[in-house]
C-alpha cells in the first residue's frame, strides 16, 4: 500500500513512517512520514479537527480569545521589515486570530481582512479593530464567498497557517486564486530545523507541534519547494533568529518543560483576572495600569531569568537561524 505526499504527490509505502506517536489529546495514533521528492514531513491520518481550537485544548489560543495581546510576533515583524514597503492595498490574513497582526498592518496604511475558522478569536478581533471585514468561517468558505462576489486582494497573509492544513495544495491554490495578478503572499511556518524546535520534538508532552495540531513539518527547502509547485515566484525563505529576550523563556522551556498551566495558576492568583493570567507580562503591561500584581509579575519575571541564565549562557551563539519560525514572501 501506498500514500501520497500531501505536498508533489510522491508515492511513499504505507509501513515506511519514520515515527509514531499517540496524541495525549484524542488518543490517536498517528504516523510521520517523509516525502524523498520535496522533504515534506506530515503526519497520517491528516485530517483537521476545527472545533478543537475554539474549545481551547490547545492552551495558547486562550489568549486569542482575550484580545488583549498588543506586542506584534517575531515572525510579524519579519514581515514589517522585508515586505516590499511601496506595496500597500487590500490585505488578508487567514488565521487571523484575534487580529494582533492586522493591527499592526492597518498601522501602515493596508486596507485590513481577515478570516479564522474560530468565532472566539473572530470575535475578539472585531472588538479589537472595530471592522466588519473579519469573518468567522473556514478557509473553504470564505473563498467561494469571496468569489461569488468577485474580490481580490494585493496580499494574503497566513501566519502559522499552513502547518495545520490537511490539503496544503489545495489551500494555496485558493490563496493564489483570491490574489490579484501580481499579488503577493508572506507568512510563516514553523522551522523544524532550529535547534529549539527539535530538542522541543524531544519531549512527548510537547504536542504543539504534533497532531491533531500541526500535520506538516517543514525545512527551508520543503517549504520553497511547496509554494515553488503553487505557483508563486520571487520567492524568499528566512530562517528567523531567536530574540535575545526569548532566550529566557525557551531555555526555561527546554530545561524545565511545558509550565504553561503552573504559571498560569500563580499569575490569576497574583492578578486575580482570568483573562490577564493567560498573558505574558509584556502584553499584561500594556493592558493594565500597573499595579501590585503587575509589578509582582515582572519580579517573578526577573527571578526567573536569573535561574535560567546559567542554562542560557551556551545558547547565545546559536541565536542566528535558530527562531522557531521560517518567514516567507512571494508573488504570482
Amino acid at each position: 500500500m501506498y500514500l501520497e505526499c500531501p505536498i508533489c504527490r510522491t508515492s511513499v509505502k504505507e509501513d515506511d513512517f519514520k515515527e509514531l506517536y499517540i496524541s495525549p489529546l484524542n488518543g490517536q495514533d498517528y504516523r510521520r512520514y517523509e516525502c524523498p521528492s520535496c522533504l515534506t514531513f506530515w503526519w497520517e491520518p491528516l485530517r483537521m479537527i476545527p472545533e478543537m481550537y475554539e474549545g481551547e485544548v490547545f492552551e495558547n489560543y486562550e489568549a486569542f480569545h482575550v484580545g488583549m495581546r498588543f506586542e506584534p510576533e517575531n515572525n510579524h515583524r519579519a514581515f514589517f521589515e522585508n515586505f516590499p514597503k511601496g506595496v500597500r492595498g487590500r490585505l488578508l490574513d487567514v488565521g487571523c486570530g484575534d487580529g494582533l497582526f492586522l493591527l499592526h498592518a492597518r498601522d501602515l496604511g493596508f486596507d485590513v481582512w481577515g478570516v479564522d475558522f474560530d468565532e472566539r478569536s473572530v470575535s475578539a478581533a472585531r472588538k479589537r479593530l472595530g471592522l466588519e471585514s473579519l469573518y468567522a468561517m473556514t478557509f473553504e468558505d470564505f473563498y467561494r464567498f469571496a468569489i461569488d462576489r468577485g474580490l481580490n486582494f494585493d496580499v494574503i497573509t497566513f501566519f502559522e497557517v499552513l502547518e495545520h492544513q490537511d490539503r496544503p495544495r489545495e489551500f494555496l491554490a485558493m490563496v493564489k486564486g483570491l490574489l490579484r495578478e501580481g499579488g503577493y503572499i508572506a507568512g510563516s511556518v514553523p522551522n523544524r530545523e532550529s535547534l529549539f524546535v527539535k530538542k522541543f520534538h524531544r519531549d512527548p508532552k510537547c504536542y504543539i507541534d504534533y497532531p491533531p495540531h500541526h500535520f506538516l513539518r517543514f525545512s527551508q527547502a520543503s517549504l520553497r519547494r511547496a509554494l515553488e509547485l503553487s505557483g508563486f515566484r520571487d520567492l524568499e525563505v528566512v530562517q528567523l533568529d531567536v530574540d535575545l529576550k526569548d532566550l529566557f523563556w525557551l531555555t526555561e522551556r527546554v530545561v524545565f518543560g511545558d509550565l504553561t498551566r503552573l504559571k498560569k495558576r500563580l499569575w490569576r492568583a497574583v492578578v486575580g483576572d482570568e483573562g490577564l493570567a493567560i498573558l505574558t507580562v509584556n502584553d499584561i503591561k500594556r493592558s493594565v495600569s500597573g499595579g501590585l500584581g503587575v509589578r509582582f509579575l515582572k519580579l517573578l519575571r526577573l527571578l526567573r531569568n536569573a535561574v535560567v541564565l546559567p542554562f542560557a549562557i551556551p545558547y547565545i551563539g546559536k541565536l542566528k537561524g535558530n527562531g522557531l519560525s521560517l518567514y516567507f514572501q512571494g508573488r504570482v
